[in-house]
């Protein structure tokens, strides 16, 4: 009799190393291929850049730094919504090996002022409209920085696009492995922000294991991809690589609504799009409502959280022949260290659609419990992650760096389990499990049942302290539009799905449930509102 399967799965190998192209490569590869070709088309500003003028300002951008008197491995910060101008700042800073720090321009100053300070940034680019909040922000943050608008305006006529069309000597883009390129800051739900190192290396292996893979070949060169998701999430940033290592145009925009995503899909001729399932949800909607027909696509893909088996039937209904991928990852291993393919996007086999597939070529997972044993197969336990595309730790926090990578692996803190056909199955973070009266309840599974209901766009379900109980299970729930529910509905439509001590014992509804850039729901500040007195009104 063989013994139980570990909760062990290595991924695909990493071959073709020899074929890698670094991502620092792509605008010199770009214009030497394809130099008329849109590397990105900014509809929002009615810009087009080609793969020659990338080139060309991405050696700007070396001047630009240069004259301010940036060195190796200083750190400039960006604030901004999605723009054209992001791409040359970014290649640009391989090539003059600094390090960019993306800034969440949805925060606040003060949280701003905290991520210029911990990462030492020297100079500032913003966008015009969030002039007032990184004027505050820089004051805040005690250190000598300079600022510099991304276009032109009325207080300053200097503007980072200005200084991308001044003409500049070529520079090479190196190519080590230990050099950083990005500090990203974690949302930062537990505590302050860490701001996560990622090299060039680590972001050109990612893209070379989608390269590689067979699950994505329909990904081709060439090929017009649409990016509505923010350049300041790993997931905004991995999508646009994914199109640039490939030559394609990239269709970026700051406007992530439904209605201009697919008026940009059709305008456009995109034929591939990274969306959120909460995004997916709503563009079904209004296709229903308008009876127009669905963009032809040749690919969607989505993360951050499953998609419900009824919402992907509904939407493989409307967009025909079209391939489906899930990526399930963090910023601690710059991108995705799983997909579930699109083969596996099964009406047939539901149970995969409540998956995020399997490891990435390069990737090992493994399921561990509080002891770090590795546990067998459909054990419920931490998902620890070993990739070659591993951060090169948080900045200057060595003590958390290693309390979070052990031997090379990654400890994710998501909960899940591995079944017996190496599938990864999400739960829960662990810090997120709620125990009710001694049964374990996972909220990604009661939140998939009340999602299934046809007044629900979204749910978070969180734990509220309850003296019978020990922690009682509460639900927030944000509605679709026109759409209305009570909670003694809702409760009967859960109790039909799923155990009744998992079923929420207490509801509320929100207009709009708070979520992170990368649409994340931030559990934090739902356990917050969820645990104070209901709002009047």
């Amino acid at each position: 009799m063989s013994a139980t399967p570990t909760a062990h799965v290595d991924g695909p190998p990493l071959e073709r190393l020899d074929e890698l192209i670094w991502i620092g490569d792509i605008p010199a590869m770009g214009a030497a291929r394809c130099p008329d070709r849109a590397a990105v088309v900014f509809p929002d500003r009615d810009r087009r850049m080609s793969y020659a003028q990338l080139d060309r300002g991405s050696d700007a951008f070396v001047a630009l730094l240069r004259a301010h008197g940036i060195k190796s491995q200083d750190r400039v910060a960006y604030l901004g919504r999605n723009s054209d101008l992001f791409l040359p700042v970014l290649m640009g800073a391989i090539r003059a090996k600094t390090v960019v720090v993306p800034l969440n321009w949805r925060l606040t100053p003060a949280e701003l002022a905290f991520q210029l300070q911990d990462s030492q940034s020297r100079l500032l680019f913003y966008d015009n409209e969030m002039r007032a909040a990184a004027t505050e922000a820089s004051a805040q943050c005690g250190q000598s920085l300079t600022m510099l608008p991304v276009e032109s305006d009325e207080h300053d006529r200097r503007s980072l696009r200005t200084s991308l069309s001044q003409s500049a000597p070529a520079t090479g883009a190196p190519r080590d492995p230990d050099q950083a390129l990005l500090q990203l800051y974690t949302s930062g739900t537990t505590g302050r922000p860490k701001g996560v190192l990622i090299s060039q290396h680590a972001l050109s292996l990612t893209r070379h294991a989608e390269l590689i893979s067979p699950d994505v070949a329909h990904l081709r060169t060439g090929d017009v991809v649409l990016s509505a998701m923010p350049n300041s999430h790993v997931g905004g940033l991995s999508w646009v690589l994914m199109g640039l290592v490939r030559f394609g145009t990239v269709i970026l925009t700051a406007d992530a609504s439904p209605g201009n995503i697919l008026r940009l899909l059709r305008s456009q001729h995109a034929a591939h799009s990274f969306i959120v399932p909460t995004v997916i949800r709503a563009i079904v909607d209004e296709l229903h409502g308008s009876g127009e027909p669905a963009p032809n696509l040749t690919g969607i893909y989505y993360g951050a959280m499953p998609m419900s088996e009824s919402l992907l039937k509904e939407t493989l209904q409307l967009f025909n022949n079209c391939a489906f991928v899930n990526f399930f990852g963090m910023t601690e291993i710059a991108g995705s260290a799983t997909f579930l393919a699109p083969k596996d996007h099964d009406l047939a086999r539901p149970g995969l659609l409540r998956t995020v597939g399997k490891a990435y070529p390069g990737v090992s997972i493994e399921i561990r419990g509080p002891d770090r044993r590795v546990l067998e197969r459909n054990e419920h336990g931490e998902i620890w992650i070993k990739s070659p595309s591993m951060m090169l730790g948080y900045n200057n926090l060595p003590e958390k760096t290693a309390e979070v990578v052990v031997d090379g692996w990654y400890a994710s803190g998501d909960g899940g389990f591995l079944d017996d056909d190496g599938y990864l199955h999400l739960t829960d973070r662990i810090k997120d499990m709620i125990v009710s009266g001694g049964e374990n309840v996972y909220p990604a599974e009661v939140e998939e049942a009340l999602r299934r209901h046809p007044a629900v766009l979204d749910a978070a379900v969180v734990a509220v302290p309850d003296e019978r109980w020990g922690e009682m299970v509460a639900a927030a729930i944000e509605l679709r539009p026109g759409k209305a529910v009570t909670t003694a509905e809702l409760q009967k439509f859960a109790r039909a799905q799923i155990a009744a001590f998992k079923c929420p014992k207490l509801i509320r509804f929100f207009e709009r449930l708070p979520k992170t850039v990368s649409g994340k729901v931030q559990r934090a500040q739902v356990r917050r509102q969820m645990r104070g007195p209901e709002p009047s009104g």
